[in-house]
């Protein structure tokens, strides 16, 4: 014999939600406590809460306790009024589809509509539901009793008991469409589990030789799915408790399905299963059981997918009732793709995160049972130091989401090594990465990944086998990386060398943009190697031909040339001949009259013809004349040229004004190598 359980049999949200919060009031030290009217219509609970302080009255007289719960069905605002005007603390434990629906009937009685209430007029839901329309909602039982009122040009509003039955409802909105109303507002206030549950316990029915549905006896939602089961065609049996189980049931019978009440407490169920269990290995049968093992919250159990729609995706984890997975607890993605990540009849393990939401599904999560199973995997990994690959699924505040299992966070400074202004360029992208913080704990998780990691020790590895191939009078090809005021960092290939603004040529540089941008792709001369201070200097200079090498070919003496002013000192001009080839005009060759000043006579940028008077290619200088250029005033005799010494005191001005022409780069060019060491 088979014994197989309806989905969504038993506790609904509203009963276990006034329930747990009674049990909690109990452990803060809040009882004991009063209900009006029993909080759960199920006899067997009502005594274990009354065991733990939680008792049950008719009316506020008789009433000792000084706080009192309004239990899921509701009541009308008058009592809410008497519990403050006797002075109690009251507690609202109204099953929010309840409170949904005297929400309605307050609004539209408001409104001047006539409301309607599909339902039992003596249940305490209904009778809730009619105070909060002010007295002024019509209950009928019956759809055929509509016919009989007088609804004429009335404008009318159609809720329904939420424990009601969806043929039921149906029928009646079919009769009130065919009378002349001026308005009718239809609100379905069926309670979806109490729907669902009606409709698994009718399936079960029609396929099963017998039903066992437990429930108090004098539980309205219990009686329907009594009804509903006998309406199938299966022989059924009402219980309260196992007690009232009998073994003659079972001759003859291959299947025997089992459901319960929205008031029947787990426990229950499970005492009714175990004498089933018990009274059929008593008579020798075989079982096969449907399972109602006990879910606690953050469970992980292995579930069936049963139907995916665009938000979410149903489980079936056996037991009394299916889960639903939410979009967003599927997957760490920002927006994931369902039907990408499940599929119907796919076995997953989920995690339970809340035991039952309003239309009374258990609440479950793939993406943090993922999380719990890649735990150990993850340990392994940081331990061992390994490398992991992972998709970027997510921009936060501070760096990316990676799926690796479980949600790993990767801060926006381990993204790379270099400056990352947009990190929105990751998400969608699988990168590895390495785990540098872990810490499993569910309290205090957390998982620190880095890819930044990785690319330096890549790069470390790099430069470690780029220094072993680089020497002093190498050419190598390099890119241009990044640019200073005293020069440009050229990368090599891994390793960056700098190369000084005084070396990208034999003329002087003003800024190195003059010469190179970033990204160039040029050829450049190591100068010099430092491994250990992970220096590199290098040079353009020494690839290009030295000016000087010929420069007494192309300046003769006594040949003319054409120039620009480039500097002005104390005791003449220098002129520019080409890059990298200046001369001197001292202030005695600027003009026949006597010049006080250079600048009474010349400005930088002035271009000029010169007489070439001496060209000294060892000491790279050119001694130039613009008045021999020019005629000499009449009656003006040329004084005697005195000769030349050999040798100078360090003191007299024109040997240093000669030595400035010549120095001038290198004393530029350690003015930059101190800036380069402050960098």
């Amino acid at each position: 014999m088979e014994i197989r359980i309806a989905a969504n049999a038993g506790f609904c949200f509203g009963v276990r939600h006034a329930i747990e919060k009674g049990e909690a009031l109990i452990e803060e030290g809040k009882g004991p406590l009063a209900t009006l009217g029993p909080l759960i219509h199920n006899p067997q609970e009502v005594q274990r809460l009354e065991s733990m302080g939680i008792r049950s009255y008719d009316n506020y007289d008789d009433i000792t306790e000084k706080s009192v719960i309004f239990r899921t069905h509701g009541v009308t605002p008058a009592v809410c009024e008497e519990a403050n005007r006797r002075g109690l603390t009251s507690f609202d434990c109204t099953c929010p589809k309840v409170r949904a629906v005297q929400k309605l009937a307050e609004k539209y009685a408001g409104d001047g509509y006539q409301v309607l209430i599909l339902g039992d007029a003596n249940h305490p839901e209904v009778q809730g539901i009619v105070g909060w329309s002010g007295d002024r909602a019509e209950v009928f039982f019956e759809p055929e009793e509509l016919q009989h009122l007088n609804l004429t040009g009335q404008k009318v509003c159609l809720v329904s008991q939420t424990t009601e039955k969806t043929e039921r409802f149906e029928s009646a909105v079919e009769i009130l469409e065919d009378l002349d109303l001026a308005d009718l507002v239809v609100r379905n206030t069926i309670c979806a589990a109490t729907r669902d549950r009606q409709h698994d316990a009718g399936k079960l029915a029609r396929e099963a030789g017998a039903m066992i549905v437990i429930g108090g006896y004098n539980s309205a939602n219990t009686n329907k799915l009594v009804n509903i089961c006998q309406e199938a065609g299966a022989t059924t049996y009402h219980v309260e408790t196992a007690a009232d189980i009998q073994a003659s049931w079972f001759d003859g019978v291959n299947l025997i399905g089992l459901t319960a009440g929205a008031s029947t407490p787990d426990w229950i169920i499970r005492e009714v299963i175990d004498k089933m269990e018990e009274l059929t290995m008593e008579q020798g049968l075989e079982q096969g059981y449907g399972t109602l093992d006990p879910l606690n919250l953050y469970d992980v159990v292995t579930g069936t997918v049963v139907k995916i729609t665009p938000d979410e995706v149903m489980v079936d984890v056996g037991g009394k009732s299916e889960g639903v997975i939410p979009k967003k607890e599927l997957s760490f993605q920002k927006d994931p793709d369902v039907n990408e990540l499940v599929q119907v009849g796919d076995e997953i393990q989920v995690m339970v995160i809340k035991m039952e939401n309003n239309e009374g599904h258990m609440v479950l999560s793939k993406k943090r049972a993922d999380q719990e199973k890649a735990m150990d995997a993850l340990q392994e990994k940081f331990d061992n130091d390994e490398i992991i690959e992972a998709k970027v699924v997510n921009d936060v505040k501070g760096g990316v989401i990676v799926d690796i299992g479980a949600r790993g966070f990767v801060p926006a400074s381990h993204l790379d090594t270099k400056y990352v202004e947009d990190i929105k360029q990751f998400v969608g992208n699988t990168y590895r990465f390495k785990i540098i913080e872990f810490d499993p704990n569910p309290e205090n998780r957390k998982i620190i990944l880095s890819r930044r990691a990785l690319i330096e020790e890549e790069e470390k590895e790099k430069r470690e086998e780029l220094w072993k191939t680089l020497e002093v009078g190498q050419t190598r090809q390099g890119t241009v990386q990044r640019i200073a005021s005293f020069g440009a960092f050229v990368d090599l290939g891994g390793v960056d060398g700098l190369l000084h603004i005084s070396e990208m040529g034999w003329g002087r540089v003003k800024q190195p943009t003059d010469v190179v941008n970033v990204g160039d792709e040029i050829e450049v001369y190591i100068l010099a190697l430092d491994e250990e201070k992970g220096k590199i200097s290098l040079s353009l200079k020494k690839l290009l031909a030295n000016p000087w090498d010929d420069v007494d070919e192309r300046y003769e003496v006594g040949s003319t040339a054409h120039g620009k002013v480039v500097r002005i000192a104390p005791f003449g001009a220098f002129v520019s001949l080409e890059d990298g080839v200046d001369g001197l005009v001292h202030i005695s060759q600027i003009a026949w009259e006597h010049v006080e000043q250079v600048e009474d006579v010349l400005k930088v940028g002035q271009e000029v013809d010169v007489k070439i008077l001496d060209v000294d290619k060892d000491r790279k200088r050119i001694s130039l004349s613009i008045k021999e250029l020019k005629e000499r005033p009449a009656g003006e005799t040329p004084k005697q040229q005195k000769p030349r010494r050999e040798s100078r005191p360090k003191s007299d001005v024109p040997v240093v004004n000669e030595d400035i022409s010549t120095n001038l780069g290198d004393v530029f060019g350690q003015l930059l190598d101190q800036e380069e060491d402050a960098e």
